[in-house]
């Protein structure tokens, strides 16, 4: 949530590059050791470069790999470093690289090589512990943001563009100060890091508006050779990201996201007050080990902490309502090791670099794959064998989609908001980031007007005092679909029986080995019932399909259909339209769009495999989790089924509804949806397509089709009583 990102507002430095006379102050004293002493000509100090357009990128590795050895004591280069400095001395890099393979010697090294390097990093906490380690290793890297004094920003700032200091870490927001980027681009930049950078895209699990300014401020510095850097981008937010930033003719380095020391569960627990127990006990059970265990909200964090100190376990609570000394007195305890088990919010990890956390656990479900991954990935960093458990319930599902409705405001409130920041904007029109402290729909509302041309996506100023200028919100509608496309296929990881590695490396553009033997469905901890097996070569050929459908309309296939849409295609085998349009995930539009092609596909072959006949049913209008059984395996209805009399004026209403939507679809009544269904309908009486997604036999593609229909019938029917 925006709320939980440490604001960085850039704050204007008294004096700048330009205005610099006189000779060149001694070395920069850093700011947690001695390196200040190194002398100019010492390798840890890059030497000054006057234009970055002159700047010799090293021919070869030899100079990187004697500084990987001399600086950093390691023997040779991995995950992917190689390839990544060789293509960044020729071109802009885009790299997909894994947590905990050494993102940062990336740019590190380079740094020390052709010097003035800027780090873009999206969190104060995160850049000052790079800096730190940095500088335990005697690397001259220094930082500037708002919680150091001005005269101290200046002279970090001055040693930088001299050249004394060769590696700088600021916040996106520092160049909302023009001067500060003109003078570094007087300076001459070498080389601009963005790290974090799916940050940058609307489609990333991360979003932050400030981060929108990086491909203008990369223009204004003079297009300096660029590396953008990220754990967690699926091929629709890399795509995105180069767009943004201007590296699209640059090369694209992508790694395997794969880590192969971390096993992956889901626990199906429904109440809070069993997730705690469970919890209680699996820490229990691990003693002295260090582990994170995350927790939606800020109550449901100190509940946990205390549930596990009752326990004796030593554990804390991390979270952005607590004040900043004591967050960092808890991450310190906890990085040192005294402090064995943290209980945070997703304000806690990023850059978190503690190699030797044995578990992370999910206390709930978060929105999206990237998220998950990215928070369970800071389990086993050095290596080792670590545990990533997620606990479930279909509840979950419903309150990340409320998270989703409050990230999205409506044209409405976009409209209230511009007016009330045309009002609240300083006397320049500039715009401040506490505006959205509680605001979950400021990230998407900054972009809406960005899109509109009325905030300048650099100094993020006002360009209008239009009260009612037009306001292009599409940007909005089409980012909600996108995030509920995103949290089905999260919904999908925790329900899934097959592979959960596989599914997370799918989702990644990877293709994965049919089993892991490091998932507890691959390793038989469930108990499932037995699933009809599915042709393995029919469901390759369904998914080359929706590929090409992907590229041809270019969209992400996750949007075309999802896996478990292939796999009931494959298992069941549609031979009809009516038969198709039942099938998870289909629906009528799909239908229309590529259900010819699917029925072709899969005649063909069935024509090829005569002996192998499809089960005899599909029951996946209403599936069962596949998790443990007793729990969690079904959607449970507000009351039992006798309590809705066939002449309630609801139902009767509903009946007749489906009857002549059926009529005009040439279909029989029970393709739109089942008698149980229509009883749910008039038992829960949804207000809204979120709560359609409670009833019995309705999912998404049945809402997608005719939810909007469904709800005029049930507020007709109430507004008339």
């Amino acid at each position: 949530m925006w709320g939980e990102v440490v604001d960085e507002a850039a704050a204007p430095l008294a004096s700048m590059a330009g205005r610099a006379s006189g000779e060149a102050p001694a070395a920069l004293a850093s700011v947690g050791g001695n390196v200040s002493e190194r002398r100019a000509s010492e390798p840890l100090t890059a030497p000054l470069v006057a234009d970055a357009s002159t700047v010799a990128w090293p021919s070869d590795l030899s100079a990187y790999r004697r500084r990987l050895l001399e600086v950093f004591g390691y023997p040779d280069f991995r995950g992917g470093q190689e390839s990544v400095l060789s293509a960044l001395g020729e071109r802009d890099v885009l790299a997909i690289m894994p947590t905990g393979v050494g993102k940062s010697l990336c740019y590190v090294l380079p740094a020390l090589e052709v010097g003035r390097a800027v780090v873009v990093s999206p969190l104060i906490a995160l850049m000052q512990d790079q800096v730190e380690s940095l500088q335990a290793v005697g690397v001259n890297a220094t930082f500037i943001n708002s919680h150091i004094g001005r005269e101290e920003q200046n002279r970090r700032y001055m040693a930088f563009v001299r050249g004394e200091v060769p590696l700088l870490y600021v916040a996106p927001e520092r160049f909302q100060n023009p001067r500060f980027t003109v003078g570094l681009r007087n300076a001459g930049i070498n080389l601009l890091a963005v790290d974090e950078a799916h940050c940058i895209s609307e489609w990333g699990h991360n979003f932050r508006p400030d981060y929108l300014q990086l491909g203008a401020v990369r223009e204004r510095l003079g297009f300096p050779r660029t590396l953008a850097l990220t754990a967690t981008a699926n091929p629709q937010v890399r795509r995105d990201i180069a767009q943004r930033l201007g590296i699209s003719e640059g090369e694209e380095i992508v790694t395997s996201v794969d880590r192969p020391n971390l096993t992956f569960a889901v626990e199906a627990i429904e109440g809070a007050d069993d997730r705690r127990r469970w919890a209680v006990d699996y820490v229990r059970e691990r003693p002295g080990l260090a582990g994170i265990i995350y927790v939606r909200t800020r109550r449901g964090v100190e509940e946990m902490a205390e549930a596990l100190r009752n326990a004796g376990v030593k554990a804390e609570a991390y979270h952005a309502g607590l004040d900043r000394s004591r967050r960092a007195i808890v991450q310190r305890r906890f990085m040192l090791g005294d402090l064995p088990v943290i209980v945070a919010t997703n304000a806690f990890g990023m850059g978190v670099d503690k190699p030797d956390v044995r578990y992370v656990i999910h206390l709930n479900m978060p929105g999206r794959l990237e998220a998950y991954y990215q928070e369970a990935g800071r389990a086993g960093r050095d290596g080792d064998h670590a545990e990533c458990t997620l606990l479930y319930a279909r509840a979950d599902r419903r309150f990340q989609q409320g998270f989703i409705d409050d990230a999205h405001p409506d044209a409405l409130a976009v409209r209230a908001a511009w007016q009330a920041w045309l009002q609240r904007a300083d006397h320049e029109g500039r715009l401040s980031f506490s505006m959205g402290d509680d605001d979950p729909g400021f990230a998407m509302t900054v972009a809406a007007l960005r899109d509109s041309g009325l905030v300048d996506p650099v100094a993020l100023r006002v360009t209008s005092t239009d009260l009612n200028a037009t306001i292009d919100v599409s940007g909005i509608v089409r980012h909600r679909a996108h995030e509920e496309a995103r949290l089905r296929e999260m919904a999908e990881y925790a329900e899934t029986k097959g592979c959960r590695r596989g599914l997370i490396l799918r989702y990644f553009g990877e293709q994965p080995a049919e089993t892991c033997e490091a998932c507890d469905n691959c390793l038989g901890r469930h108990e499932h019932d037995e699933v009809p097996a599915y042709p393995p070569d029919l469901y390759d050929d369904i998914v080359v399909l929706r590929d090409r459908l992907a590229r041809s309309s270019d969209r992400d296939p996750y949007l075309v259909f999802e896996n478990r849409t292939a796999r009931e295609l494959a298992t069941y085998r549609p031979a009809s339209m009516d038969a198709l349009r039942a099938v998870w995930g289909i629906g009528e539009r799909r239908a229309a769009w590529f259900g010819q092609d699917l029925l072709r596909l899969i005649a063909a072959w069935e024509t090829t495999h005569p002996a192998s006949a499809p089960p005899a049913s599909n029951p996946s209008v209403q599936p069962s989790m596949g998790l443990r059984p007793g729990r969690a395996t079904g959607i449970v209805s507000a009351t039992s089924e006798e309590d809705v009399r066939p002449d309630d004026p609801l139902y009767v209403a509903l009946r007749a509804w489906r009857t002549e939507r059926a009529k005009s679809e040439g279909a029989p009544a029970y393709t739109i949806f089942a008698d149980r269904t229509l009883r749910d309908l008039v038992r829960l009486r949804p207000r809204n397509m979120h709560a359609l997604m409670r009833v019995w036999g309705l999912g998404e593609s049945r809402v997608d089709r005719f939810g909007r229909e469904l709800l005029e019938v049930v507020e007709a029917h109430e507004t008339g009583e």
